[in-house]
């Protein structure tokens, strides 16, 4: 690559030309968008906004708010706290969380009564930061621990962090601390390799090259592959594996049989080497988001060696961050926070570091406390109520493909089955173009432009190259991929799969003269050829 002066103005990797390529397409036609990753709910449970609206009327926090309904002639007392629980019932405890925060907070003379009072009293001034200088981020912390507790976490106050910039911020920091090294003034890379699953999160194409690390991508995340990639990769510094407990292309949940090898094989590489152990990021954001009543998921960071009938082997989260937040199943993506939990100090201290020089601990107070409500505050009837609106959501979308199959005569689109989260991954079969296509990018740029001029064409799918598939021509078995949201009206659905049957048939008729089309105004925006033939992960 030739070197140059001054900033790269234009971007050809996957993800930006994606993005760019349906963003030109957007110009073009009024389509059915079926690719972003919002909820389908317009809005968090009002619990959330009536917080919210407590918070900036009084500059109190989420015990407060708990007491708020209470007679105001009195002193708040914790029964205060199990009403709110009675009346509520919300996901996690309040009367659970102020446990939490008394033991370790309240002091020796002070009754819990009079702890709850100075809770209720404090203000969180908007003027104050967050966390170190000014503390009161013990609230959110408190709350997540019983969060984390519930799920049979084995976690304190201590091991809880709150970071800005939401998964990705965590993430960042992550791979900072296994990336890079410090000495002095000078900071280090040191290079690292992450194993992630297909349909892996597609963002996390984007930060480990800016840190000097690669994706090594397996087909499923099992004991089985896990214990290969530690073995073919020894001796290389920064390894971490990605394990989410769904699948963020698939939606496949990480059932509790499959947590338990992925965590015995990573206990026990690094109870054989001590001094270069791989560490895990667990991207619990989807918990609580699932489709099928028999399921037995298993947050990987809750694992212990007591689990797998070896109590030497330790805990998964002294080699573990794991990751929530309230922007996906709870409906809060405008609340860019995470909470991070490990038990391993060394990486709370780096993560800390990170946190710091990027500016991801400055935590606006109503982010904070509002997130937290969003997570916990939540009644579990509203989480299983939408649970069972996208479960009725995918019936009615696998049956509207079953019809357009049957009047094909071929199974020309599958829809893989999610167990959890509002993603699908749509296989469409190559039987339906009539010219070859070398990648789902060729197929996603079909889908968008096959009304070629008309405006009410097109739907807007993700290729399945941005979550580390590839279409391999030489398998006559493979299929294009593009991942579906199922978090849309009925009307988007119904609309969707009625240009799916127009572009089949249209394609029939004029095949290569839409493909060629579609590929040449998709070639237009970026260099897909080349972008194909670079991709690594």
């Amino acid at each position: 690559m030739a070197t140059k002066s001054g900033p790269q103005a234009k971007f050809d990797d996957l993800y930006s030309s994606v993005y760019r390529i349906l963003d030109e397409a957007k110009k073009k036609h009024r389509l059915v968008k079926l690719y972003k990753g919002s909820h389908a709910s317009a809005n968090p449970h009002q619990v959330v906004t009536d917080f919210g609206q407590h918070f900036f009327r009084e500059q109190r926090g989420l015990f407060s708010y708990a007491c708020s309904q209470r007679d105001g002639t009195r002193p708040p007392t914790v029964d205060d706290l199990d009403e709110f629980d009675l009346q509520h019932r919300p996901r996690t405890s309040v009367r659970a969380a102020f446990d939490i925060l008394s033991n370790k907070c309240r002091r020796r003379d002070e009754s819990p009564d009079s702890f709850l009072s100075y809770l209720v009293k404090r203000e969180h001034r908007l003027g104050a930061y967050r966390g170190g200088s000014s503390g009161l981020d013990d609230e959110a912390r408190s709350f997540a621990v019983a969060h984390w507790n519930q799920l049979q976490f084995s976690v304190t106050m201590d091991d809880v962090m709150v970071f800005s910039g939401g998964f990705k911020g965590v993430f960042f920091g992550f791979c900072a601390s296994l990336l890079y090294e410090r000495d002095y003034e000078e900071l280090r890379p040191l290079g690292g390799r992450i194993l992630v699953p297909e349909g892996y999160y597609q963002s996390l194409r984007l930060i480990p090259p800016l840190l000097g690390a690669e994706l090594s991508v397996t087909p499923d995340l099992t004991a089985e592959s896990v214990n290969h990639w530690l073995q073919t990769t020894t001796g290389h510094t920064g390894r971490a594996v990605y394990v989410p407990i769904v699948n963020n292309a698939n939606g496949r949940v990480l059932s509790r049989d499959r947590a338990l090898g992925i965590a015995a094989a990573v206990l026990r590489y690094n109870q054989r080497h001590p001094d270069s152990p791989v560490f895990v990021l667990g991207d619990d954001v989807y918990e609580g988001s699932y489709l099928t009543a028999d399921l037995h998921p298993q947050p990987i960071g809750a694992i212990t060696g007591h689990d797998l009938g070896d109590a030497t082997l330790g805990r998964m989260s002294d080699y573990t961050v794991t990751v929530t937040t309230p922007s996906k199943t709870f409906a809060y993506p405008t609340c860019r926070i995470a909470f991070a939990a490990t038990t391993n100090q060394k990486l709370r201290d780096s993560l800390a570091h990170y946190r710091t020089l990027f500016s991801y601990g400055r935590v606006p107070q109503i982010d904070e406390l509002s997130g937290i409500a969003a997570l916990c505050l939540t009644p579990q009837t509203w989480v299983d109520d939408w649970n069972r609106v996208y479960r009725s959501k995918l019936a009615f979308l696998q049956s509207e493909l079953a019809n357009i199959n049957d009047a094909l005569g071929f199974n020309a689109f599958h829809l893989d089955k999610p167990e959890g989260g509002w993603y699908a991954s749509l296989r469409v079969s190559p039987r339906i173009f009539s010219t070859k296509l070398t990648s789902s990018i060729d197929a996603f740029a079909v889908l968008l432009h096959y009304g070629e001029d008309r405006t009410d064409t097109g739907v807007a799918l993700l290729p399945g190259e941005l979550f580390g598939y590839r279409y391999r021509p030489d398998n006559p078995d493979d299929t294009f991929i593009l991942r579906g949201n199922l978090a849309v009206g009925f009307d988007d659905l119904r609309e969707a799969t009625a240009r799916l049957r127009s572009m089949a048939f249209a394609l029939r008729t004029w095949g290569p003269q839409i493909e060629g089309r579609a590929k040449q105004r998709a070639r237009a925006v970026a260099d897909v050829d080349g972008i194909v033939s670079r991709l690594r992960n």
